[in-house]
């Protein structure tokens, strides 16, 4: 049996720093095993446990894989995480490849105890009183998979109790997988619906609109007031004050409408986003009437990074009279990126 570490000395230095960062409360991790997949089970025994050394407050157990656990679904090897939290967050199959990431992400996030959802899906996912239930069929090898999962596992998070996130390993459950024809992941289904069936990691907005659909009694009402409020929030107005919501529709209306206009383009799962959104509000409100500035979701929104051949975000398209002027990538503290924004407003045409 190999015996050295999974978890090598730089990335075990990392992982430290993100529990010491993230994990505010204890987290309870239980493995369920069974005689099959003896392999996968002292992979994902020994991953666990390293981890576990790690972090004083991931709480490790294990527990034999019966009959009880099998009805619901769950193989060898299957974890359950912040159960005694209320959470229904289920990995079934080793956290090996990509899906080790997305395992300690998720435990950070249930650590923190919040969802990092943006404001209109944890409004929409308030109003889920159904149970719902959410697969998300993976391979290790897979770089998109782990989006889809977190993304499940976030909703999970915000509907604590009401909605269940799974985390299917194609190979490890084939029977399964066969049943919803999984020929590419990640795949999401939603209630064992066929229907409901997504190939890829969806837009948040979209997908909880689908959830939503699935596990709220009254979610037409719902979806409808959240139009109303997106209608309201993606007005141009003559002197914003605030980052206005840029889509796909009033992008060449805005370009026009605004002498300089600063657009980010971001996305909720990107770190340094959440780090530029704040200098965004405040040069917002501090240059009103001199800067415009806008904030567009390249999840929701795909012509436009398209058009501008955006491939790293945070990305902030400048524009001038309706001209592309520059293009600033990455975070950029306050005060550098005010002088940058002076510098092109003032440059002759």
């Amino acid at each position: 049996m190999n015996t050295a570490p999974l978890i090598d000395e730089q990335t075990e230095q990392h992982l430290r720093d993100f529990f010491g960062q993230r994990l505010q409360r204890t987290v309870d991790v239980m493995l369920y095993s069974g005689q099959e997949n003896a392999e996968a089970v002292d992979f994902t025994r020994r991953f666990l446990r390293e981890l576990a050394a790690l972090a004083d407050r991931i709480a490790l157990s294990e527990r034999p894989l019966g009959d009880a656990e099998r009805g619901r679904g769950l193989v060898s090897p299957s974890l359950v995480l912040g159960a005694d939290l209320g959470y229904a967050i289920e990995v079934h199959g080793a956290p090996s490849g990509h899906e080790a990431g997305a395992l300690v992400e998720t435990l950070g996030l249930i650590g923190a105890g919040d969802s990092e959802l943006s404001a209109d899906s944890r409004a929409k996912l308030a109003a889920v009183d159904k149970a719902v239930l959410l697969y998300s069929f993976v391979t290790p090898t897979c770089p998109h998979c782990p989006g889809s999962v977190l993304q499940n596992h976030k909703i999970a998070i915000e509907a604590r109790g009401r909605v269940r996130s799974v985390a299917v390993s194609a190979a490890e459950n084939r029977e399964l997988a066969q049943r919803f024809r999984v020929s590419s992941v990640p795949q999401q289904v939603i209630n064992e619906d066929p229907a409901s069936s997504t190939l890829g990691r969806q837009p948040e907005g979209s997908f909880v609109d689908q959830v939503l659909r699935y596990g709220a009694s009254d979610a037409e009402t719902v979806l409808a007031a959240t139009a109303a409020r997106a209608a309201e929030r993606t007005r141009l107005d003559e002197r914003p004050t605030a980052p206005l919501a840029i889509t796909d529709e009033n992008f060449a209306a805005a370009v026009a409408k605004y002498p300089f206009l600063v657009v980010d383009c971001w996305a909720e799962w990107c770190g340094p986003c959440r780090m530029v959104g704040p200098v965004v509000e405040a040069l917002a409100a501090e240059q009103a009437g001199r800067m415009v500035f806008g904030k567009l979701d390249t999840e929701a929104n795909r012509e436009v990074p398209a058009t501008y051949d955006i491939r790293s975000i945070p990305t902030l398209l400048v524009f001038r009279d309706g001209e592309l002027v520059d293009r600033l990538v990455g975070a950029m503290p306050e005060a550098a990126l005010l002088a940058r924004l002076e510098s092109l407003l003032s440059a002759e045409a």
